[in-house]
């Protein structure tokens, strides 16, 4: 809020009551005069300059990133040697991106669970679980979230036999 717009809208908005009181005061005429009707016209400007100052930012206060001297420039601006706190990594895959089936090879919809074509689950590209469907959307069971918000940890491969098992020594 500005309260210098705001004053001089207000200060407009006194002017044109004055205006519109002046031929009763003074002359104490009930009679339509020029100045009564240069009031009524000054009213709607009036309420807008108030309205403009309502919304509008204090340049005392916020100004164009601190540089004219914001007095809440250390407490609003984080340190830019420091990372972001607490982002999230980015996922690896777009959310709409379409994925290809590990039975079949069939091209999924991003928003389907299922293949069309041999109705397996498809994995969640996040964790690697096969995919339920909760209010027509691919969720992951686990942690019953959309998928490109999966927060599950990672499964890894299986490992498969070790080559020193199969051999004697």
């Amino acid at each position: 809020m500005n309260r210098a717009i705001i004053g001089v809208g207000v200060g407009i908005l006194l002017f044109a009551f004055a205006l519109i009181a002046f031929p009763i005061a003074v002359t104490g005429q009930e009679q339509f005069d020029l100045e009564q009707e240069a009031g009524l016209y000054l009213i709607a400007p009036a309420l807008g300059v108030v309205l403009i100052g309502s919304i509008s930012d204090d340049p005392r206060v916020t100004t164009v990133g601190g540089a004219f001297g914001n007095p809440d420039l250390g407490s609003v601006r984080p340190d830019p040697r420091r990372g972001p706190l607490g982002a999230a990594p980015p996922i690896a895959y777009h959310p709409n991106e379409a994925v290809a089936c590990r039975f079949c090879g069939t091209i999924i919809a991003p928003d389907l669970a299922q293949c069309p074509r041999c109705a397996r689950a498809r994995a969640c590209r996040s964790c690697g679980r096969p995919l339920g469907i909760v209010l027509d959307r691919a969720t992951c069971p686990a942690c019953a979230r959309p998928e490109p918000f999966c927060n599950c940890v990672r499964l890894t491969a299986r490992p498969g036999p070790s080559p020193a098992l199969g051999r004697r020594v």
